[in-house]
């Protein structure tokens, strides 16, 4: 049997997985920090090109081992594969010249929230109290086409970021970020504990503290914040402003780019934090408020309180 040295086994395993899923004919659809390899069920490369998960598959790794599963071939085989390419077709891809970025300007107002008031309340269940807040705190309002606007703040409470969401209930409906918004300022809740809770969207938030008050949780005093999508850089600013937080629960998409989020942040913050999960039931947190209000009754979906508390060390860790 082919013997190998550790200089190769390091060569075979410094191969970019991004260029060589593409090489190989795979085809490759950008997913928040990751990429997702069509017709493979589940199956993410880490944006470095370094790593990989198959999460249909609950397996994953370096190049060598995405050359043994994908392909179906041994160690050896593997190995040999990898170091017969190329070198030449495995150069970086040049980075794009970044562009100064332009003035950040927030959606004109309309005269009114009704619509915003009806669509998160009554299509999307969210206490009228919790919407109330955040029209209250400016982080909410309406714009001129009728549609959600959410607002993120810096530290002097000047807008740097906003996602719109349309509130049309039937046909084609709106979401995306206001041209030269900065994710790092996220649409966030303050708290007052060492805990933040991180979520996808600020709908998911949203629907989190409505879901506080069904479990009979009255008070909650931990940070919250939308990420605006499955990246990071939210979280990484929001944690350098409150150096008093040590732990992280992440409430990300109970779904395949959900759950490769949260090894992601699992790799980078384990350190320095320690982290939690609390998954929806359904795919998201609105999902699971939805159900319970129009398919269940309120008891037959509580779940023990220590879910959402976040106080004693006896809820789910991440076992990643």
């Amino acid at each position: 049997m082919k013997r190998y040295t550790e200089i190769e086994i390091d060569e075979a395993n410094g191969i970019n997985l991004i260029a060589y899923a593409e090489q190989i004919g795979l085809t490759l659809k950008k997913v928040g920090n990751s990429y997702k390899v069509k017709k493979y069920g589940g199956l993410y490369i880490d944006a470095t090109g370094a790593k990989w998960n198959w999460f249909s598959r609950d397996v994953g790794g370096g190049p060598i081992q995405f050359v043994m599963e994908v392909e179906g071939k041994n160690w050896v085989d593997a190995v040999y594969t990898l170091l017969s390419v190329e070198k030449s077709d495995f150069t970086p891809r040049p980075k794009p010249l970044s562009k100064e970025r332009g003035p950040f300007v927030l959606p004109d107002k309309n005269d009114t929230y009704k619509h915003v008031i009806a669509y998160l309340i009554q299509s999307r269940g969210i206490d009228k109290e919790v919407v109330y807040d955040f029209i209250i705190q400016d982080k909410l309002y309406e714009n001129a086409h009728k549609s959600c606007v959410f607002i993120g703040y810096d530290e002097r409470h000047e807008a740097k970021y906003a996602s719109v969401r349309s509130t049309n209930t039937r046909g084609n409906s709106y979401r995306g970020d206001v041209k030269n918004s900065d994710k790092a300022f996220p649409f966030c809740y303050e708290g007052s504990s060492t805990t933040v809770c991180v979520f996808e969207s600020p709908i998911d938030l949203m629907s989190y503290l409505t879901l506080l008050q069904y479990h009979g949780i009255e008070s909650f005093e931990h940070h919250m914040l939308s990420l605006g999508g499955v990246a990071d850089r939210a979280l990484d600013y929001y944690l350098k402003q409150h150096p008093e937080i040590n732990r992280i629960m992440l409430c990300l998409d109970n779904d395949e780019a959900g759950h490769f989020a949260c090894q992601q942040f699992n790799e980078k913050y384990h350190e320095k934090y320690k982290l939690l999960r609390h998954s929806p039931t359904g795919k998201d947190f609105n999902e699971d408020l939805l159900m319970i209000k129009s398919n269940l009754q309120q008891s037959q979906l509580r779940e023990p309180k220590t879910y959402y508390e976040i106080e004693r060390d006896t809820e789910e860790e991440m076992g990643l």
